[in-house]
């Protein structure tokens, strides 16, 4: 996991039903290597993601702008770890991701992390409130080869002010590579042959979507379509 931290790195992104996440993983299980703690290989992520009271970082994602920034705090559920986390997505494609430890509830921004942000961008952590908790499962796979790491993130549910949305069908696979990774990998033919193809989704802008938090989402639509014709148990949205 060390050697894959991937700090700066590109991201692919894919939306998977979970039949199709489960045969990608028996193809798989010869090409990489999965995570286990404690004897445990799927573990629950909790995250909040922080926005301006009109939601600007949203919106600039909902629009496609390039060069845009998400902040969140994230926590390990069933352990003691928590981050606070800036993650920037550029214009040339890249993902870069920078974070701090953090000690406190996960819905407060405090003083150490309001430093760490306004050093690192030119964001004001005095204008950002709690804007949705997402919960969802996650296993990871680790190449033994490349040097690329493979998330799949499962049991999507996203909470704000006492409404709930979950998406259980829905699996988000990314694809965490070096930039100047070898171009076909395993994962990336098994998709391909599962008639799996890229479309970048962001978990941040689905929950906002689903929970109508924005009326802002035309560009957004051919991905919830996409999500519907995925789901066995009817439309989600």
């Amino acid at each position: 996991m060390d050697s894959v931290a991937l700090m700066n790195r590109t991201d692919t992104k894919y939306q998977v039903s979970l039949e199709n996440v489960e045969k990608a993983l028996e193809d798989l299980k010869d090409h990489y290597q999965v995570l286990e703690i404690a004897g445990s290989r799927m573990f629950q992520y909790k995250t909040i993601y922080f926005d301006t009271e009109d939601k600007h970082l949203l919106n600039e994602h909902l629009r496609g702008k390039l060069n845009r920034t998400k902040v969140r705090a994230r926590e390990y559920v069933g352990s003691s770890t928590r981050f606070f986390e800036l993650k920037l997505k550029t214009n040339k494609g890249l993902t870069k991701k920078s974070r701090i430890a953090k000690q406190d509830d996960l819905r407060t921004i405090m003083p150490d992390e309001a430093a760490f942000l306004s050093s690192s961008s030119s964001l004001n952590a005095n204008k950002l409130v709690p804007a949705i908790e997402i919960l969802f499962h996650r296993i990871t796979l680790v190449s033994t080869v490349f040097k690329e790491r493979i998330t799949i993130d499962t049991g999507l549910s996203f909470s704000m002010n006492g409404e709930k949305k979950t998406v259980e069908h829905l699996g988000v696979v990314e694809v965490k590579r070096d930039s100047e990774s070898e171009p076909h990998t395993p994962i990336l033919s098994t998709l391909k042959k599962l008639s799996v193809y890229p479309d970048s989704m962001s978990k941040y802008c689905l929950g906002m979507v689903l929970l109508d938090k924005t009326k802002r989402y035309n560009n957004y639509k051919p991905k919830l379509l996409k999500l519907n014709k995925l789901s066995p148990n009817g439309n989600i949205w």
